[in-house]
Formats: C-alpha cells, structure tokens, sequence
C-alpha cells in the first residue's frame, strides 16, 4: 500500500469520525433542549399550584376582586400582590416561550390565567398600578390580550352555585 493510498483511507476514517461526533452531539443537543423544556414545565407548574394554593390560604381573595364594596387597604394589599405573583408567573412563561424554551401551545395555556387574574375592573386597576414592575414585551402582550376580550364570569358564575 503506497502512502497515497494510506493518506485517502485516513482521509475516509477521519470523514467517519466526524459524522459520529456531530450525530452524538445532536443528539446531546436535544437531550438539553428536552431536558430545558422538562425544567421550565416543573417551574411552570409549581408557579401555578403556589397562585392556587394562595387562594386556600385567602379564600376571600375571588370576594375581593369581584365584590361590589370597596376592600379595605389590607385587602387591596393582599390582591395586589397575589395578582403581582400570579403575573410574575405568566411573565416567567411568556419569556420561556419567546425563548424557545416553551412551545406555542403550552404558552397558550398557560396565558389563559390572564384572563382570570384581570377578569374584574378591580384587578384591570391594580393591573395600571403594577404593570410598571414588569417586562414591557410581557405588558404589551398583556394589555393587547385583555383590550377586547368579553366578560370572564367566573366570580359571578361561583357566587351563583348552590
């Protein structure tokens, strides 16, 4: 075997070798994007279960957002910054989505709680008084969404359950 011939079969080995490495990198790649989007749901849902679990521990936080009578400071308080909390968790999603970290339709889902948390007048004014604190991408968003959305019932469909 000449040393030409040595030199085209080192050639082909190493062609090999690389188009090894570049499959398994790949397949590392998406083994951390599988592993990104895993952490980020996990992130997404304790998010959401502490914003319900909060309504266990003030049940009286839907009577305060929907009720007719204005809340005292303390109240108004407590919904402000569970509403804040609430909000925070959306941003949190709503920049995963941006990122890539979240498909388009987890974000939709989870952007549905929108509608809940600003579902009163109440809530849509302490939304003016918070959104300052808060990404503007994430405000814009949040504002074009609610603009023209219909009525949320859902205080008013709960009051009304025998």
């Amino acid at each position: 075997m000449t040393l030409e011939q040595l030199a085209l079969i080192a050639q082909i080995i190493g062609v090999v070798i690389v188009a090894v490495t570049l499959i398994y990198l790949s397949l590392q790649v998406r083994q951390g994007t599988q592993q990104m989007r895993s952490e980020s749901r996990q992130a997404q849902l304790a998010n959401d279960q502490t914003g319900v679990y909060k309504f266990l521990d003030v049940p009286k936080l839907g009577q305060i957002a929907s009720q007719k009578e204005t809340p005292n400071f303390e109240e108004k308080t407590q919904l402000f910054f569970w509403m804040i909390g609430q909000l925070r968790a959306r941003e949190f999603e709503y920049l995963q989505y941006k990122s890539g970290a979240m498909t388009k339709e987890a974000w939709e889902t989870y952007r549905g709680v929108i509608f809940f948390v600003l579902s009163t007048p109440r809530n849509c004014a302490l939304w003016k008084l918070c959104k300052v604190y808060f990404n503007a991408d994430f405000v814009q968003m949040v504002d074009d969404m609610v603009k023209n959305s219909p009525p949320f019932s859902l205080w008013q469909d709960l009051s009304e359950i025998k």
